[in-house]
């Protein structure tokens, strides 16, 4: 087995017991920090979709249960017991909307749509070329013209790679850039804007979708911190509002 063919098996299945996969991972010191770093992202990503309960919540539920029980026969005390469900209702609905991986957080069909495009072209073009500085972002700026003759992209010293490429069932400006924390690979596909900013794990993935103008920009890195850095400089260089 190659370092491609191990990285790529590392992705998709980390622990994997192929005897192949685990030879080559004692093998190669680099392949076997590469590994380390996936397991450890989706260690690190398995703790935050972790959702704390409050102790007391089953407790608060009963009690409410047998207030509204018990003061069945009760005008005045049956008053206090919709209060007090009331209040419990908006204790449970606040808890959920506080807490970032929600019901309204679940990826949906259109956010799939774009990651599993973007995925799949990184997996058939595992290489990406590394452009100067200045080509990079002259030929962005050229592709973005051609969408919008208003979206112009401020110069990026770190900008690598910049071409209009297949992902999936889209065709999409494709670039990359190098963070402090590691290379960022981002995506401007044209079409109708996602409903909302989307944080999510992807393929082995730290991920953003978010609504542009014209259409979505789509942020994938193997860290968060890195996924930061390049959002914030995208932010700063390009007209990224819907």
């Amino acid at each position: 087995m190659n370092c491609l063919d191990f990285k790529r098996l590392a992705l998709s299945d980390p622990n994997s017991k192929d005897h192949s996969f685990v030879e080559h991972s004692k093998s190669c010191p680099e392949c076997l920090k590469y590994v380390g770093s996936v397991r450890q992202m989706d260690s690190d990503l398995a703790s935050s979709l972790e959702v704390t309960v409050p102790s007391d919540l089953v407790a608060r539920l009963q009690l409410n249960q047998e207030i509204s029980q018990s003061n069945e026969a009760v005008g005045s005390t049956r008053r206090y017991a919709i209060a007090a469900s009331f209040a419990l209702a908006l204790f449970v609905a606040g808890f959920m909307a506080s807490n970032q991986f929600g019901f309204n957080k679940q990826i949906g069909q259109d956010y799939e749509t774009l990651l599993s495009g973007v995925v799949e072209h990184m997996n058939e073009q595992p290489m990406t070329p590394v452009w100067s500085p200045e080509r990079a972002n002259q030929d962005a700026n050229a592709l973005l013209a051609s969408y919008d003759g208003e979206m112009k992209l401020k110069f990026l010293q770190n900008l690598q790679f910049s071409r209009i490429c297949p992902m999936g069932k889209y065709r999409g400006l494709h670039a990359s850039l190098e963070t402090d924390s590691g290379q960022v690979t981002f995506a401007y596909i044209r079409g109708e804007s996602v409903g909302e900013l989307l944080d999510a794990g992807y393929e082995g993935y730290v991920t953003r979708v978010k609504p542009v103008r014209g259409g979505n920009l789509i942020i994938m890195s193997r860290n968060n911190k890195s996924l930061q850095q390049a959002d914030k400089q995208l932010e700063e260089a390009m007209y990224w509002d819907i």
